[in-house]
């Protein structure tokens, strides 16, 4: 992987399963995302998108997946994130791995050449969207 990358790592008491369907169910993700869940074609070459009352915040397309330990895909902002129009598709990995009697959740969004506006955008993003999943699930 060339270029900026941002990662954060966490350790829940939640189950791979319970940590999977965070990700995956659009009731859940709209407990702690900024916007909520609205497709996810479960499968690679599959859309997903997050928006609100009919807009396209996040678009993007899953590249793999292996249920209850890995979700990747491409990611882009929608037109209504001013100055991200440009900016190039970039990819976001969920990975989950049991740790004993807990369960690693490490969330890498790869693919930035530079600091440009979808990099600054996700990098506030991000840290209050784990934080907040971190809130329900442990």
């Amino acid at each position: 992987m060339s270029g900026l990358i941002f990662s954060h790592s966490m350790t829940l008491a939640a189950s791979p399963e319970a940590i999977w369907r965070a990700i995956i169910d659009p009731a859940l993700v709209a407990e702690y995302h900024l916007a909520p869940l609205r497709v996810l074609e479960l499968r690679p070459g599959g859309g997903i998108s997050y928006g609100t009352k009919g807009e396209e915040m996040i678009l993007g397309k899953v590249v793999e997946f292996e249920a209850n330990r890995r979700l990747v895909h491409t990611f882009r902002f929608g037109p209504s994130q001013p100055g991200t129009a440009k900016d190039p598709e970039t990819t976001v990995t969920y990975l989950i791995e049991p740790v004993g009697t807990r369960t690693k959740l490490t969330l890498t969004h790869s693919g930035f050449p530079s600091e440009n506006q979808t990099y600054a955008n996700i990098s506030n993003g991000w840290p209050y969207i784990l934080d907040a999943m971190e809130a329900i699930l442990d």
